[in-house]
């Protein structure tokens, strides 16, 4: 979510913001219905504070800094399995090292996220706000 640290206008840009849903769909050409969705799993799980009404909004919860992108995968995503082998069961199952080396390369791929903030995504907002045009 990239709306820390840039209110999605050339002019100004500051560190703590607040935006609409509308504006981040019409923005980044998403879904409206969709990103209602997922600001609601946001707010939930305490990453991002909404405020209702006129001039409602959200912003980040707590600092870019102290949120990490592992952690939000880990906190969003149902599951991290590339597929499943348990529904339909495979008979390969007890002795596949496929399914190992899946896990092992989840594991990695969360461990890379864990080394990133919401905060190291926004480092470079003026070249980020130029593409935004």
């Amino acid at each position: 979510v990239f709306f820390e640290g840039a209110d999605l206008s050339r002019d100004r840009i500051k560190d703590d913001i607040q935006v609409t849903v509308t504006e981040l769909a019409d923005n980044y050409g998403i879904s409206h219905n969709h990103l209602v969705k997922v600001v609601h799993n946001l707010a939930t799980l305490g990453y991002i504070q909404t405020y209702k009404g006129r001039g409602g909004g959200m912003r980040l919860a707590r600092p870019a800094e102290s949120i990490n992108l592992g952690e939000v995968v880990r906190h969003t995503e149902v599951s991290l399995e590339i597929f499943n082998c348990w529904k339909p069961l495979c008979p390969l199952t007890p002795s596949c090292i496929l399914r190992s080396a899946l896990a092992e390369a989840s594991g990695a791929f969360i461990s890379v996220l864990d080394r990133y903030t919401i905060a190291d995504l926004v480092k470079n907002k003026h070249q980020l706000l130029e593409l935004l045009g």
